[in-house]
């Protein structure tokens, strides 16, 4: 007697199910449950071939495939030779008795009984058929028993329950299927969309890659071991968030973007003109326009000057006295035949009076300008409901607790875990890595120090900085 309550809470739970490989497993387990089977066998089609994807074996006590090990068995032809390939082939159930009787032509169950001792007798087998009519694979029920634990034919009656249930679940698939596909398609958008911007710069080649592995990686080990109650979806959308956050540096300018000292593209102008400066000085000297003493004492001014200015190109941090020195050299201007000529001319001047880095406060203005370009790029893109927050969480990694951080100057109860993590994580890849041509990476523990101090100045999370330095130490 079917049970159709049975039927229904089959039916209700697969689809519930939302992991692929628990689905398949699902699926197996409920088939061979109502058929009150031993033993089951899922193939997946793929090409030609109906792969081993699952196979169950009560009275061998084997569960192999699915989500425990890769089943290493070749594939099956689809063909009229073997049980599965002709259900696969012919679109159609096949229900056998008895596979060992005179009329059966398959020699596939004798040949698996004899590689595996185990005794074949009755044979359910079901296509799993999408609503196009593709055959997405084939599900093999093994040896029916009564109540009393005798092998008997599968009932004829449950062969439309079997197909049913396997049409729903090949439905399920196709849909499973149908939004990897979409999935792909997102994440090989992301990908080109960063590798637009790898294209243009080669000082942040490798910086979003490390961002969404680190915060991937966080992020499971706070879920693992801190019981951080973040989803898989969570964790994807972080993951994709991180991909795009620094998206919007493809509309910074590259002399921006790619800038590498302080008066990066100057230097070579400016010591042509330094050149000429003292060229002109010394026909002066030539001409009997200045004393030789003059001549020596300007020329070593210069040169003294010019020494400092090439260091002050990829200085660190300037400090008070170097300021007063730059102030000094700012003021010194020399008549030539081509007009009044400046060591460090006044559309040099802002890159002077950096203190830290190489941009100016306009540059740098730009540089954060980023996540505001980021946020524009991504709005149009239709992510869905299951990754509704990445617009949100990639447009504010530069946001600190405190309100100190841009573009939207947040306050610790509108920053949620995620930006918390993701702004972590590219504070750190930032500090250590070794593809920027301004500045050395900074080693693991000094880059760890300087979290800390900015969780002291109150720019970042407390207890998530404290278990990412337990973290990258692992």
């Amino acid at each position: 007697m079917i049970d159709i309550n049975k039927i229904l809470e089959i039916s209700i739970s697969l689809t519930s199910e939302r992991d692929y490989v628990k689905l398949l497993e699902k699926i197996i387990n409920e088939l061979m449950d109502i058929s009150s089977c031993d033993a089951a066998t899922l193939y997946l089609k793929e090409n030609d071939k109906l792969n081993f994807f699952i196979t169950k074996n009560k009275t061998l006590n084997e569960f192999e495939g699915g989500s425990k090990s890769k089943i290493n068995l070749p594939p099956l032809t689809i063909d009229e030779n073997s049980v599965s390939g002709y259900v696969a082939l012919n679109k159609k159930t096949l229900n056998i008795a008895d596979v060992y009787s005179d009329n059966n032509k398959f020699l596939g169950p004798k040949k698996y009984d004899a590689l595996t001792g185990y005794h074949t007798k009755s044979v359910l087998v079901v296509p799993l058929i999408d609503r196009e009519g593709n055959v997405l694979g084939v599900i093999q029920l093994l040896n029916a028993k009564d109540k009393f634990g005798n092998i008997i034919p599968f009932d004829e009656m449950l062969e439309d329950v079997i197909f049913a249930l396997s049409s729903e679940s090949a439905m399920l698939l196709s849909n499973k299927k149908l939004y990897d596909d979409i999935k792909e398609l997102l994440d090989s958008f992301v990908e080109a969309l960063v590798k637009a911007i790898e294209s243009r710069t080669p000082y942040n080649a490798y910086h979003t890659i490390n961002v969404a592995k680190l915060c991937v990686g966080f992020a499971n080990y706070l879920k693992n071991n801190f019981n951080y109650q973040l989803t898989e979806n969570d964790i994807e959308e972080l993951r994709l968030a991180a991909m795009l956050h620094d998206i919007g540096k493809i509309i910074i300018p590259l002399n921006v973007l790619n800038k590498s000292t302080r008066f990066d593209p100057f230097i070579p102008l400016m010591k042509m003109r330094w050149n000429l400066i003292t060229s002109c000085l010394k026909n002066k000297l030539l001409l009997n326009e200045i004393t030789k003493e003059e001549y020596d004492l300007e020329i070593e001014k210069i040169n003294k000057a010019c020494e400092f200015i090439l260091k002050l190109d990829t200085m660190g941090f300037v400090n008070d006295e170097d300021r007063l020195y730059i102030e000094k050299i700012l003021s010194y201007e020399y008549d030539t035949e081509y007009g009044k000529l400046k060591l460090i001319e006044d559309n040099e001047k802002d890159d002077a009076y950096i203190v830290k880095g190489t941009l100016t406060k306009e540059e740098r203005k730009e540089i954060e300008n980023h996540v505001v370009y980021t946020s524009k790029i991504i709005e149009n893109i239709k992510f869905g409901d299951s990754y509704s927050n990445v617009k949100f969480i990639a447009g504010a990694h530069h946001e600190y607790l405190d309100g100190s951080g841009y573009p939207n100057k947040l306050k610790e109860k509108e920053i949620p875990l995620l930006v918390r993590i993701i702004t972590i994580c590219d504070v750190y890849e930032s500090l250590t890595s070794t593809d920027r041509p301004y500045k050395k990476p900074i080693p693991k523990d000094i880059a760890y120090k300087i979290l800390t101090e900015m969780v002291n100045e109150g720019k970042l999370d407390k207890d998530l900085v404290d278990k990412f330095g337990i973290f990258i130490n692992l």
